[in-house]
C-alpha cells in the first residue's frame, strides 16, 4: 500500500498539499453557504414591513461568548507551533468552544421562554437558523479538534492538521462576528 501523494509535501502545481487544497476548497463552499444565509438574512431585514430590532437584551451573553470562541482559536493556532504539546492546546480550544455552545443554548432557551422562538417572527426565524447553522458548525471544530488529538502519525502531519484546524477555526470566528454584528448590534 503506497501512501497517497502531497499529503505533506506542496503540489508543484497550486504550491499547497492535498490538506490545504482541500481545506480551501472546503471553505469556499462554507463561504457559499453562508453567503446565502446573510442574503436571505438581509433580504427579508430590509423587506420586512416594520424595523428589525438588534437583540441587545442579549448582547452581554454574546460577546461572553465572543470572546469564548476566539479564546479557542487563539488556543488552535498557539497549537499549531507547540507540536509536542498541542493536544492539551487542542483540549482547551475545544473547551472554549464547548462554552460557547453554552451561553447560545442559554440564549436559546432564553428567548423559546419569552416566546421568541423560530415561529414568532421571521426576524427570529432567520437568528435560529443563522446561530443555528453556526452552532453546528462549532460542534462540527469540536469534533475535528477530537479527531486531531486521537490521530497518529508523523510530526509534518499532525502540523498539516493542526494548520487545516486553525484555517477552519479562522473562519468559524469571522462568521460569527459578522452574526454579531448583523443580529446584536445593527
Amino acid at each position: 500500500m503506497s501512501a497517497i501523494p502531497y499529503t505533506v509535501e506542496r503540489r508543484p502545481d497550486t504550491g499547497v498539499n492535498n490538506v490545504q487544497l482541500g481545506m480551501w476548497l472546503f471553505l469556499a463552499s462554507e463561504a457559499m453557504l453562508f453567503g446565502g444565509l446573510f442574503s436571505a438574512y438581509v433580504m427579508l431585514r430590509s423587506g420586512a414591513p416594520a424595523p428589525w430590532l438588534p437583540l441587545r437584551d442579549h448582547l452581554a451573553g454574546a460577546l461572553v461568548a465572543t470572546l469564548s470562541l476566539l479564546l479557542g482559536t487563539m488556543a488552535v493556532g498557539v497549537a499549531s507551533k507547540v507540536r509536542p504539546r498541542y493536544r492539551r492546546w487542542l483540549v482547551s480550544a475545544s473547551l472554549f468552544a464547548l462554552v460557547f455552545c453554552a451561553f447560545k443554548g442559554d440564549d436559546y432557551q432564553r428567548l423559546l421562554g419569552a416566546g421568541r422562538g423560530p415561529a414568532a417572527s421571521t426576524q427570529m426565524a432567520t437568528y435560529f437558523l443563522l446561530t443555528g447553522v453556526h452552532l453546528f458548525h462549532v460542534l462540527a471544530g469540536v469534533a475535528a479538534n477530537g479527531w486531531v488529538m486521537l490521530r497518529r502519525g508523523a510530526a509534518a502531519e499532525a502540523a498539516n492538521r493542526l494548520r487545516a484546524l486553525t484555517l477552519y477555526w479562522g473562519f468559524v470566528d469571522v462568521v460569527w462576528l459578522v452574526i454579531l454584528v448583523l443580529v446584536y448590534v445593527v
